[in-house]
């Protein structure tokens, strides 16, 4: 009974802290700089979608799975990171150019043609795809997509692949559907992607995660197998993908995926109340992005192929401490020498007036965690919250 009456008091608490409050990319988005000018930047981010055109939804898509994608570019508006006591400055969708996705030969060569011109005016040969997790509009997406390549100077082509995430705390079954139904766009996609000459990095978040990891694994069983080591950089951001015991699938999941993979960057924190909840939703089986200290056992350098960890427990972020890889940027900063190709070693020295962005929080073998600005840490709210996640009857 006592359990009981925590439960509904923690269950109350949690949704009243919560109320009107995004905790994943569909939220308020902003950069985590401020340049001297202090002006929003403007970028143009291609998109693929599979969800329903609608005119009242922002950026002109909605939540419902249509079955059939829509590709075009976006223009994106990411202000500048606030200042305490400013008026809030919200990210947006400006304004959308569709495009068709295919072309005679290309399942999305409609695409690959927007991406050739990104590049060819931009005088680079390079693409950064995102996908983003659970709990997310198309927005959200366009505007995730764009603040990161922003932030972390990745430049070139953007391309975000926004699936049909409804914008619903309370529907995240119902995304992880949406999720798996998403899977052959993407591996289209990816198989495009390798077919090009193109330097490709990605960073996927949450369910995000599970999907690309997934779509790998897929080509990997292919009976048209595609081109290895075609991914330089993947960064896997808080992967809500199961570590249990004796039936590990993120360890499986990585596997099938190396051949494809220069070097995968694992970012996990111990205090991510979403990746806790989804812990108790999938019957108590760990998050790979929840466990920094577990997933130690994944890293390797056989020089064809390496895989990082990054302990992100320190940094402040959302509420739930889910979206950090974008909000923080202590994160951002570390994955814009991540996505570039730095070793985690060079990371933890000050290098041409760049800060360490990570340090050693073991010996001898250092355990990476990303360094922290002075004074910085996760809310006490944060903490709070996720102690109070296990008690919450609705999540049984």
């Amino acid at each position: 009974m006592f359990r009981q009456g925590i439960g509904t008091f923690a269950a109350a608490a949690l949704a009243v802290l919560l109320a009107g409050c995004s905790i994943d990319d569909s939220g308020p988005v902003r950069s985590v700089w401020r340049p001297p000018d202090a002006k929003s930047a403007y970028l143009n981010v291609i998109y693929l979608t599979d969800r329903e055109a609608d005119a009242k939804a922002p950026g002109g898509f909605g939540s419902n799975w249509a079955d059939a994608p829509s590709c075009g570019t976006a223009q994106a508006v990411v202000p500048v990171a606030m200042l305490s006591g400013e008026k809030p400055q919200y990210g947006y969708v400006a304004q959308t150019w569709p495009r068709a996705c295919a072309t005679d030969k290309e399942m999305f060569g409609g695409v690959m043609a927007l991406i050739q011109e990104q590049t060819k005016a931009r005088h680079c040969r390079s693409v950064f795809l995102y996908i983003h997790g659970f709990h997310t509009g198309f927005d959200g997406g366009v505007l995730r997509a764009a603040q990161l390549s922003h932030d972390a100077q990745t430049g070139c082509a953007v391309v975000t692949f926004s699936w049909s995430a409804q914008i619903d705390l309370g529907r995240y079954m119902t995304d992880l559907e949406h999720s798996a139904y998403a899977e052959p766009l993407l591996s289209e996609l990816l198989r495009e992607f390798a077919e090009s000459n193109l330097r490709v990095t990605i960073l996927a978040h949450s369910v995000g995660d599970r999907m690309v990891l997934a779509t790998l694994s897929g080509l990997a069983r292919s009976r048209f197998p595609v081109r290895q080591g075609f991914i330089d950089e993947l960064v896997l951001a808080a992967a809500d993908v199961g570590i249990e015991k004796d039936n590990d699938d993120f360890a499986h999941l990585l596997h099938d995926a190396a051949p494809y993979v220069r070097r995968t960057t694992i970012y996990a924190s111990a205090g991510d109340g979403v990746l806790l909840i989804s812990k108790e939703a999938h019957g108590g089986v760990p998050r790979a992005g929840r466990e920094p200290l577990a997933d130690l056992k994944y890293r390797a350098d056989d020089k064809t192929h390496i895989v990082d960890v990054i302990d992100a427990s320190d940094v402040p972020a959302d509420i739930l401490d889910h979206s950090y890889y974008a909000m923080s940027y202590e994160a951002v900063a570390d994955m814009t020498l991540a996505l570039a190709g730095v070793p985690t070693q060079d990371r933890m020295i000050a290098k041409n007036g760049w800060p360490p962005t990570l340090i050693n929080k073991d010996g001898p073998d250092p355990r990476y965690g990303l360094a922290a600005g002075q004074g910085r840490q996760p809310r006490l709210i944060s903490r709070i919250l996720v102690t109070l996640i296990p008690v919450i009857p609705f999540i049984q």
